[in-house]
């Protein structure tokens, strides 16, 4: 496995544990971006484009991600409470 595949699967897990919020599977894959960095990394023309793509989604989901946070810290700094009923 090329180091680029192993990009474009990193950005992949980062993008499903952003999308659940799940802190665990974050800190685990910050661990595994840590030893990636350690490396020069060797993308092909499909990886390249793949992993750019990836990027793309992963930044469109932070930013969603951050004003949402900003929200609801407005929200709780107001005292609002929110519930959620299915």
């Amino acid at each position: 496995m090329t180091t680029g595949h192993v990009l474009v699967d990193l950005l992949d897990e980062t993008i499903a544990a952003l999308a659940l919020m799940s802190a665990e599977k974050l800190e685990a894959l910050g661990e595994k971006v840590e030893l990636l960095s350690q490396v020069n990394v060797v993308c092909g023309r499909d990886n390249r484009k793949k992993a750019l793509a990836k990027k793309r989604v992963l930044e469109i989901l932070l930013e969603n991600s951050e004003s949402n946070l900003r929200l609801l810290e407005r929200l709780y700094e107001r005292g609002t409470t929110i519930q959620w009923e299915l």
